[in-house]
């Protein structure tokens, strides 16, 4: 980083470190439940450095305007389930459970609340542990699923992009932003920074099981991407906008996106999972779309 763009970054910096001061202001003062009855249910997973953070995520989320009616981190280290940090054992003395599950990578946020619950009789939520949410994140997206429940709701896409033959996709790093005037199934949404599915969208998810192990091991987004073509359950965007959330310094030194964007391994998983019924419909939907 240059000395122009570094000193241009310290606003940011700084006010990253003072809503950091803040949430862990929050995380020992507050008594207040971090649930509540109306809410969605929500998840998340965390790992390794991550863990010794992971409880700002969790406080930005329970110090906002709409408060899940449950609350669940998995973690799969069996250490760190028996260690949790003093900033989590505070939360869960507000109502987060913590639970010990298989590591099934980022699929780790959201696959194990399937297995878990037998039915679902509300939306669920899932977030990151690396990114400070806004107060209003969880009530945008309970508000845009309860506006449009047909629809899988995301703060942020991608715009899949097929070959001029559309035999397949474009590499990742080539697509564009997401289609903000619609929902559409050509939005692939990037979980990083929150989404929401609605009860139906988590029965479908739940009677495919395991599947992504054998086509998108390292990639939650791709798989219920491709759920979601596949059932026709279309991607908008929250309020029509790309979003970014500030992140935790450091805790992003662990993210997939070395192997999974630049490594290119992402695309070797798009070529895994979009078979030729998904490719089918991108091509329609191109068409439509007046992109192809």
């Amino acid at each position: 980083m240059g000395v122009f763009a570094f000193i241009k970054n310290i606003p940011n910096k700084v006010y990253i470190s003072l809503l950091m001061m803040k949430l862990n202001v929050h995380n020992r003062i507050s008594r207040s439940s971090m649930l509540s009855n109306a809410g969605p249910t929500l998840s998340m997973t965390t790992y390794g450095i991550r863990f010794q953070t992971a409880h700002l995520s969790l406080e930005a989320i329970a110090r906002g305007n709409v408060r899940p009616s449950r609350a669940v981190l998995f973690v799969d280290d069996e250490q760190l389930f028996n260690h949790p940090t003093k900033g989590l054992q505070r939360l869960m003395k507000r109502g987060l459970e913590i639970q010990l599950v298989e590591n099934f990578g980022p699929h780790t946020k959201y696959y194990p609340f399937l297995e878990l619950v037998e039915d679902f009789d509300r939306p669920h939520a899932t977030g990151d542990d690396d990114h400070l949410y806004p107060k209003w994140w969880l009530k945008k997206l309970s508000s845009s699923i309860e506006n449009q429940p047909e629809c899988l709701h995301a703060f942020r896409a991608h715009r899949i992009e097929l070959t001029d033959d559309g035999t397949k996709a474009r590499p990742y790093l080539e697509w564009g932003p997401g289609i903000t005037t619609a929902p559409s199934n050509l939005n692939f949404y990037t979980s990083s920074m929150g989404e929401i599915y609605s009860p139906e969208f988590l029965r479908i998810a739940k009677q495919r099981g395991r599947a992504f192990l054998e086509c998108c091991p390292k990639n939650d987004d791709l798989w219920l991407t491709s759920l979601a073509i596949e059932n026709d359950v279309p991607i908008a965007l929250v309020d029509g906008t790309n979003r970014t959330f500030p992140a935790i310094p450091a805790s992003q030194q662990l993210t997939l996106e070395a192997t999974n964007v630049f490594g290119g391994y992402n695309d070797v998983q798009i070529q895994n999972t979009f078979t030729e019924n998904i490719l089918s419909k991108l091509r329609d939907l191109e068409r439509q779309e007046g992109l192809r």
